[in-house]
């Protein structure tokens, strides 16, 4: 099981996934930009067209003389609120057309499906436990770190339940956490180096999303061996 998992194979399918499918990534990556401008020039133009007819004109001076902050206050959240669903949705859209890729299926693209609120849920929960955990050390974080390292991965593709997902990254993992550490090395130095130019930006963030992607399904399919042999045997 262990032989299969190699990080110049990794690298090696991922680089081949990602000059197959640049274009594509491109495509991904710009209209993300230009919906994130576009959101924010529609604020900027409510704000001027608010600002110019109830400070510039005066009008409902009398009626609303305290608009201002309450202006302020409700463009503030919903900017907010926009930027948290953009910084959330995002990073999963990448995971997801990475899957999309390595598993040959046509990708997902701007799509929004309704596992990304799982995922984000799943996601929360994670990060909850590992930081917990790296209170006590390092060492007990950095651990359960790597063994639910592909539970958002299996709730994109599967969907299903949260503590089934958690189940089978742990099963996954098992035997790979140092392996997936020196993974984790490798990705940080690929976003060092790469993130000079937008171009090298993208090939960084697709790139390591393809690693991950690569690495899920070569595991995915041993955890399956695994799962009818055990059940030929029952």
């Amino acid at each position: 099981m262990k032989k299969q998992l190699s990080i110049r194979d990794l690298l090696h399918h991922a680089w081949k996934n990602f000059t197959g499918t640049f274009l594509d990534w491109l495509i991904l990556f710009g209209t993300q930009w230009v919906v994130v401008f576009g959101f924010l020039v529609a604020c900027a133009m409510i704000l001027s067209i608010v600002h110019y007819f109830f400070v510039d004109l005066c009008l409902f001076h009398c009626m609303l003389s305290g608009y201002s902050k309450l202006f302020t206050v409700s463009m503030i959240s919903i900017i907010s609120l926009f930027s948290v669903f953009f910084i959330v949705v995002f990073p999963i859209m990448y995971k997801q057309n990475a899957l999309d890729i390595v598993f040959e299926k046509p990708m997902s693209g701007f799509d929004v499906n309704n596992r990304f609120f799982t995922y984000a849920v799943a996601m929360f929960v994670y990060w909850m436990i590992v930081l917990c955990a790296s209170c006590l050390g390092f060492f007990p974080g950095l651990f359960l770190a790597q063994r639910w390292r592909f539970v958002g991965l299996y709730l994109l593709e599967h969907g299903g339940n949260v503590r089934r997902a958690f189940r089978s990254s742990w099963h996954m993992t098992k035997g790979y956490v140092w392996f997936f550490v020196g993974v984790s090395m490798i990705q940080w130095i690929i976003c060092l180096f790469c993130g000079a130019t937008l171009v090298l930006f993208v090939m960084a963030i697709a790139m390591n999303r393809l690693m991950e992607a690569n690495m899920y399904k070569q595991l995915h399919k041993e955890y399956d061996k695994d799962l009818s042999l055990c059940s030929c045997e029952a």
